[in-house]
């Protein structure tokens, strides 16, 4: 099977977002298959002088094509009117046009699939939902994604909560609709196998870690409520933020003294970052997957999220599901962790059973037999 997968090379950048690890992982894996040639499509703004992929791309070694307008543009046109087709600039022999994010592609010579991770424009009760930056993204959103969801031959998505989504929100027809989930890294299991004690900690105290930044869409006034908490309560555990963090949030971090900002962290880094904490918080009140709750399990600490969007469904009963705003509780559980032993091994080994379910080879798995269903 030949699939020509277009993607933004700068999503795939290391280190990058859970898109960039599903583009990275989705790709390499179908790379690596026997019964699959793939090629990457994107403009060639994004080459080198020597006309190569940035090496900060784990992709840059894959074949590719490429189309000679910018990116931002041509996409606009693309979403806008339906044009330019981009039959031309593909394979001619390309069985699937895949991409593993979110777009619209007009092409007439074979079928299309496209990845919504989430809809999260068009949810109606979110805490930004009704600002005008919102809106104006839910605008732009709404002038492709119907059209995209009717003339793709299949869409995926990476969890059932987004799949039921696009039903409700959007009135997708959900038998064209795969959920195809996402995938865990190695690295992640191999540190587990290795005691926190034998690794280097950055601070001396035990700490919880927050993926994903200090920003107000991963729940970052409801982790300085529980920070605050924490420190009322003299508790000596700390709280370390992995990832950009928006700078208002930023100012109001320093009022903190138990808050350390590490901006954003290298991919290598990030097992042993989770290994040596107390615990995940993951209060993110919308997330379309939340792939860091499972990359803690891997590395064997305990989960905590909120009890919204797909967070749940991707814990299951292997993570500690809460109410973001209930912080007394939160903190409750946070200090139980760190000094019940017997509780934090329980989580640890629930974490374990549940999350090695969760590989990349079992998704990949799962997109080529539904290529092979649509086609």
């Amino acid at each position: 099977m030949q699939i020509t997968s277009y993607i933004h090379p700068i999503r795939t950048y290391l280190p990058c977002t859970g898109v960039g690890k599903h583009i990275n992982n989705m790709l390499l894996g179908l790379n690596n298959r026997d019964d699959i040639s793939l090629e990457l499509f994107f403009s060639q703004q994004w080459l080198t002088t020597n006309k190569q992929l940035n090496p900060l791309s784990p992709l840059s070694p894959l074949p590719f094509s490429t189309f000679p307008s910018a990116e931002s543009t041509t996409e606009r046109a693309w979403k806008l009117w339906g044009l330019p087709h981009m039959d031309r600039y593909i394979p001619t022999n390309t069985d699937w046009l895949y991409a593993p994010m979110e777009t619209y592609l007009p092409v007439t010579k074979c079928p299309v699939a496209i990845t919504l991770h989430d809809i999260q424009a068009f949810e109606p009760d979110l805490p930004w939902s009704h600002t005008w930056q919102h809106r104006l993204f839910a605008y732009r959103w709404g002038l492709w994604v119907r059209k995209a969801l009717a003339d793709c031959q299949v869409v995926f998505t990476v969890s059932e909560f987004s799949k039921q989504r696009m039903v409700d929100l959007l009135d997708a027809n959900p038998d064209k609709i795969v959920t195809i989930g996402n995938g865990v890294d190695l690295s992640f299991f191999e540190i587990a196998k290795i005691a926190p004690a034998d690794l280097n900690s950055i601070i001396d105290n035990p700490y919880i870690i927050i993926v994903g930044g200090l920003r107000q869409k991963k729940g970052a006034d409801d982790v300085l409520a529980v920070a605050r908490e924490l420190y009322q309560r003299k508790s000596d555990l700390q709280i370390v933020i992995a990832g950009d963090s928006e700078a208002s949030y930023v100012a109001a971090a320093t009022e903190h003294p138990n808050v350390t900002l590490l901006g954003m962290v290298l991919d290598a880094e990030l097992p042993q970052l989770l290994r040596c904490a107390s615990s995940l918080l993951f209060l993110s009140p919308y997330e379309g997957f939340g792939i860091p709750a499972l990359e803690a399990m891997a590395a064997g600490i305990p989960a905590v999220v909120s009890n919204r969007a797909s967070l749940p469904e991707i814990v299951g009963d292997a993570g500690i599901v809460v109410d973001a705003v209930m912080t007394t509780a939160i903190v409750d559980i946070l200090v139980d962790l760190d000094r019940i032993p017997k509780l934090r091994e329980d989580y640890i080994q629930r974490g374990h059973r549940h999350v090695v379910t969760y590989t990349w080879t079992s998704c990949v798995e799962r997109l080529v037999t539904a290529f092979n269903r649509f086609a």
